[in-house]
């Protein structure tokens, strides 16, 4: 037996000693390597060598499906509209070819990249610096919630790219700290979910002071009409590119879907997050105030919850995200727009509380679980006001959901303020009935007349409601009483 000490790190120990086994010949999967060689890899994409080179160093070979087809379209300088989920690789599709076309000998910001939070920022301009090492770019963040003294000092320094969130870098429009008049590139990223949160007027004023003849990439996960409205006015002949559908297409993800009545969804909530006590679960709702009414009824029954919408600021998102990442919440109850960006893996399973209005937002939410190779669930309530929605779904994606079964508990009903899912019929008067004709507060009814409140009531001094005047007055008006 060899007694000589080996070094603690596993990749060195053992070098100097002989090998006691006879080296096994590697088994050779020539199939895997004709694979591997026909795949689309960056260095056969327009981009720099520098670039190039750089992507390898950071260990990116081959591109995914959103990065392979917007590439050469950004590179050429066309305006692009890409539409794929997040995690598909947005950053890089607009990121390296921008990066390969900036002068690095210029000081003014030829580059600007608008996202709807700090955080997604953040992810951005880590990326961008990265590659711009290769090529001597330098980028500069500018995002609210920070002091603006570090952003500052970074645009001073001569930074070639912009990446920051609407409302800051329109506060350091406005007040001259930053210029965009030789801006050549500009790039809205989860344009979508700017709408959702208000920047889309920010983002307007901001594209007004760029000159009309730069590139605009807009990236989203749907285009809803005000962003088709953008896209129009601020792009010139935009070509579209879409991914929307490669997330779903993952075998690990395992549908479902449960018909049943809308003020029942809650309990069907409560019997899942009671089953699977310590798993993450993100909740999707179509309104905020659904997401409002679902956090509250899970938190006032003691499960960890929190949630995501548009209303709420940097600093609440923040935490929730925090905490959501650490499992002190293991269920994020949000809408759509809100939860795009988020950076959470293993997402146990998934719930619409909400049907979908768009085929391309249901496989965004469901793209949430069953990453990086992991076993994924998810669950569709559909109440009868969602079957058109449904079927649309089921029919356009073509994916195996299957149903279950589930019968509620007995002696529920409904709350009085269980939400409306469609309006309800006129009925003529407030209360129900006709007020007209014989009906109970006209001709010779109980509040006219004689009544009991006319004439010497206690609370009239000769009139019905004043004092000695016209008895027909207007019984809507009521006078403050004088102090």
């Amino acid at each position: 037996m060899n007694n000589t000490p080996t070094n603690g790190d596993d990749f060195l120990s053992g070098l100097d000693e002989p090998d006691s086994d006879p080296p096994k010949e590697e088994v050779v999967n020539e199939e895997e390597i004709k694979e591997e060689e026909s795949k689309t890899q960056f260095t056969d994409l327009p981009l720099p060598t520098e670039i190039q080179d750089q992507l390898l160093k950071l260990g990116f070979k081959f591109p995914t499906p959103i990065q392979e087809l917007s590439i050469p379209v950004a590179i050429k300088g066309l305006d692009l509209i890409g539409k794929a989920e997040t995690g598909t690789g947005k950053t890089l599709a607009f990121t390296a070819p921008i990066m390969g076309k900036l002068d690095p000998e210029r000081v003014g910001i030829q580059a600007l990249v608008l996202c709807p939070t700090r955080e997604l920022a953040q992810q951005v301009e880590e990326v961008a610096s990265k590659l711009g090492e290769a090529v001597g770019i330098r980028v500069a963040l500018v995002v609210g919630g920070i002091h603006a003294a570090q952003q500052l000092m970074q645009l001073r320094r001569g930074a070639q790219m912009v990446v920051g969130t609407p409302g800051r870098v329109l506060d350091f429009l406005k007040s001259g700290k930053i210029r965009l008049g030789w801006v050549e590139h500009v790039v809205l990223d989860e344009a979508d979910r700017m709408l959702d949160m208000g920047f889309i007027d920010d983002v307007n004023d901001i594209l007004q002071h760029t000159p009309p003849e730069r590139q605009t990439c807009l990236f989203s996960a749907t285009l809803p009409p005000k962003i088709k409205s953008l896209t129009r006015r601020f792009m010139k002949d935009p070509e579209t590119i879409s991914t929307i559908s490669e997330m779903a297409t993952v075998p690990e993800i395992d549908q479902k879907y449960i018909r049943c009545q809308d003020w029942t969804k809650k309990y069907w909530i409560h019997e899942i997050l009671n089953q699977h006590p310590n798993e993450t679960c993100i909740i999707f709702c179509n309104t905020r105030r659904a997401v409002i009414e679902l956090d509250r009824d899970l938190w006032g029954r003691g499960f960890p919850a929190g949630s995501l919408h548009g209303d709420h600021d940097q600093e609440r998102r923040f935490k929730v995200l925090e905490g959501f990442r650490d499992r002190q919440i293991t269920t994020l109850v949000a809408t759509d727009v809100a939860a795009r960006g988020l950076d959470v893996e293993a997402v146990a399973r998934v719930i619409n509380y909400d049907v979908p209005d768009e085929v391309e937002t249901y496989v965004h939410r469901i793209g949430r679980t069953g990453r990086a190779g992991a076993k994924g669930e998810t669950f569709s309530l559909v109440d009868p006001a969602d079957k058109l929605s449904w079927d649309r779904i089921t029919r356009e994606t073509g994916f195996d959901i299957t149903e279950k079964e589930w019968t509620p508990p007995s002696g529920i009903r409904p709350e009085p303020g269980s939400r409306p899912r469609r309006p309800r019929p006129s009925s003529g008067g407030r209360h129900g009935g006709s007020r007209s004709g014989g009906g109970p507060r006209s001709g010779g009814g109980p509040r006219s007349g004689g009544g009991p409140r006319s004439g010497g009531g206690p609370r009239s001094g000769g009139g019905p409601r004043s004092g000695g005047g016209n008895s027909g007055g207007n019984r809507n008006r009521r006078s403050k009483p004088g102090r």
